[in-house]
């Protein structure tokens, strides 16, 4: 089973495009599998780590602040990762990726990370992510297709 995760915070504006993104394209009409399964899981990594079982692809949806262009993507297979966990880490400070790694290093996927503007208590995106939100998805669901039919 292919299952793609939404990740974020809605209540902290940009952090929480991953939500937004998958909620938009769980329901599109594209050439994906039917195995695939699109779940909002915010924040709650532990009710998303107890939906990842041995055979999954996990394909994780989230903010990044790289440095890079609002909106762009940038795709890490799950092995990349390592770069992005620093080991003084509380257990409140946690995300899905490092759960994930830590709790079933066997699982293969995919951490595909839009670059955000801002982190800012907001119930809405920064202009400049709402602009491009479009745009963002459709590439998304290229980016979840390549992924599939191994493309990536």
């Amino acid at each position: 089973m292919i299952k793609v995760f939404g990740i974020g915070n809605i209540l902290l504006g940009d952090d929480g495009i991953g939500v937004y993104v998958v909620d938009k394209i769980k329901n599109s009409k594209v050439s994906l599998k039917e195995n695939i399964e699109f779940i909002v899981g915010e924040t709650d990594f532990l009710y998303c780590i107890n939906e990842i079982h041995k055979k999954d692809l996990v394909i994780i949806i989230d903010s990044t602040y790289l440095g890079k262009t609002c909106g762009s993507i940038s795709v890490f297979n799950f092995k990349e990762c390592n770069k992005f966990i620093l080991k003084s880490k509380t257990s409140h400070e946690e995300n899905l990726l490092d759960i994930l790694i830590k709790e079933k290093p066997y699982i293969n996927g995919y951490l595909l990370g839009i670059e955000i503007d801002k982190v800012e208590y907001s119930l809405n995106l920064s202009n400049n992510l709402f602009n491009k939100f479009e745009y963002i998805c459709n590439d998304v669901l290229s980016i979840i297709e390549n992924i599939i039919n191994g493309g990536l």
